[in-house]
């Protein structure tokens, strides 16, 4: 009877056994094969993008990236160049903010004596001016340092023709004279470029 029990005692024991799962241990189920595929695709594409983007512009970006003006060239955009440096003061439309950044539309500075914008445009301008009535004063930047003398041109051309303005466009010749003899002046005052120049 307990030799019969024992054998019963020792089945069961065995059957227990082999219903317990055996420990797990590391690396014992590989990877699948669809998991090391797409690695492997996903690490060509990456490899092979990058390489294909070396040496491109980049491009993208949010809000507060820096959009860079087109380089100058036989054929150069004065809108692009005015989207880029100039419309987030003067606006798309050319119509500035009221009591921040003057007109450009209609505006005796940029349309009579060409002289002057491309002093304000190449060196600065500071002090308070009046635009259409209104009353400016803030600063504007010097863009000889950032443009070229023909982004320049082509840029205020594009402004002293646009909106309905209609003055004749700035030749290059005309900013590269006024680097040569102004190169080394700051900013303008409205006085200064009234004494230099033709200013309203």
């Amino acid at each position: 009877m307990k030799r019969h029990d024992q054998r019963h005692n020792d089945r069961h024991n065995y059957n227990a056994q082999h219903r317990e799962h055996g420990e797990p241990e590391e690396g014992q189920r590989p990877v699948p094969k669809v998991v090391v595929v797409w690695i492997g695709i996903l690490l060509v594409w990456g490899v092979g993008y990058y390489a294909w983007q070396i040496g491109k512009p980049m491009l993208g970006g949010d809000s507060r990236s820096v959009v860079e003006a087109p380089a100058a060239g036989a054929d150069i955009d004065g809108g692009a160049i005015f989207s880029a440096r100039c419309s987030a003061c003067h606006q798309d439309n050319g119509q500035g903010v009221p009591g921040s950044f003057p007109p450009l539309v209609e505006s005796e500075w940029l349309l009579g004596d060409p002289t002057v914008p491309v002093a304000i445009v190449h060196d600065g301008l500071q002090g308070e001016i009046e635009v259409e009535g209104t009353t400016y004063n803030g600063v504007m930047p010097a863009f000889g340092g950032q443009l070229e003398n023909a982004e320049i041109a082509a840029v205020l051309s594009y402004v002293r023709q646009e909106w309905g303005n209609d003055a004749e466009p700035i030749e290059v010749d005309r900013v590269d004279a006024h680097e040569e003899e102004h190169g080394d002046h700051g900013a303008w005052s409205p006085d200064e470029l009234s004494e230099t120049f033709e200013a309203p």
